[in-house]
């Protein structure tokens, strides 16, 4: 067979992962991003699809030199007005070809150059999991390692179902660990929009839950992957956009508590289960807030709060408890 024939056949082969890059903001470490993906040793085939929500610095013209060294792998989404992380997500699911999904945020990496040969290759041999996640470092803004801080968000567990979801509210492993079944090239859009709908930046758990529905995911010792957490006034990452935020605690329960809405309609969650481990400390916080400092927006955001609790009876003597707390 000619070497033409050859390439061709291999250019027409189908698309074994798709890897979904979500930047903004992040001209300081997006190249150690792409790197990380580029240094894989693997005979898959993949695409990057690297989706830029209207960066002000330099991020997409990094970018677009990746794009233009890497031409038959890499495909560009420059937005030129912001969407929101989960908009941005959704989007580049939906034009996913790949068997398989794998997320990597623009400033986190993958340390193992073998990462996504071995989870493709598990994967591939346990059709009962619905996702492969691994341990992660967790690196300062300047990749230093930082031993003494735990990825708080994932769980400790080699198999994660969906009741281990539903009990905890914790992810079975960082995103930039995970390799998932695309589940959603067997979706309509419309099946799976509650990625962008139930929160503008967070998609995590809402992703997890969608996966845990389908199967479990198994979870590795190996630490394949790093998560740089920065919590810095003034930056773009996830933490220190949320810390900034003076409605945080309103934010962190009005997503469990909407996503659950969701999964009762689309899932048939029980009535006995809700979502959002830590619901009641978070809404003691906002009561706190409301009491501290006033305001007619904390006063209508604690009463949907409440309405929108699943459990309003056991929120409103909540209410009454904080404050007696505070005294």
């Amino acid at each position: 067979m000619g070497a033409d024939k050859m390439q061709k056949l291999k250019s027409e082969r189908q698309i074994d992962v798709s890897i979904i890059v979500l930047t903004y903001c992040q001209e300081n470490y997006v190249s150690q991003a792409i790197d990380s993906i580029l240094m894989q040793e693997t005979n898959l085939k993949y695409e990057i699809l690297a989706g830029d929500d209207a960066s002000t610095d330099g991020t997409p013209d990094i970018l677009k030199s990746y794009a233009k060294e890497n031409p038959e792998v890499l495909q560009l989404i420059l937005r030129e007005k912001n969407v929101g992380a989960s908009y941005n997500f959704f989007d580049l699911l939906r034009r996913s070809k790949g068997k398989y999904i794998a997320v990597l945020e623009g400033d986190d990496f993958w340390l193992d150059s073998h990462k996504l040969q071995k989870q493709f290759d598990f994967l591939e041999s346990h059709p009962e999991y619905a996702a492969h996640c691994s341990k992660c470092l967790i690196v300062d803004e300047n990749g230093k390692p930082d031993y003494e801080r735990s990825c708080h968000i994932a769980w400790n567990k080699r198999t994660f179902t969906l009741e281990d979801l539903l009990d905890s509210w914790q992810l079975p492993g960082q995103e930039g660990t995970v390799m998932a079944r695309n589940i959603y090239r067997e979706m309509k859009p419309e099946e799976y929009d509650i990625l962008y709908k139930v929160h503008p930046m967070v998609t995590d758990k809402t992703e997890a839950l969608l996966l845990l529905h389908r199967g479990p995911y198994y979870c590795s010792n190996e630490v394949l992957s790093a998560y740089r957490f920065v919590d810095k006034k003034g930056e773009n990452n996830w933490f220190s956009i949320h810390h900034a935020n003076i409605y945080r605690n309103y934010d962190m329960f009005m997503y469990p508590c909407n996503l659950e809405t969701w999964a009762r309609k689309h899932m048939k969650l029980p009535r006995g289960k809700h979502l959002g481990k830590r619901n009641a400390f978070r809404f003691a916080r906002f009561v706190e807030e409301c009491v501290r400092e006033p305001s007619l927006q904390r006063l209508q955001y604690l009463a949907e709060m409440i309405g929108k609790s699943h459990q309003p009876l056991k929120y409103s003597w909540y209410v009454l408890k904080a404050l007696i707390e505070m005294e």
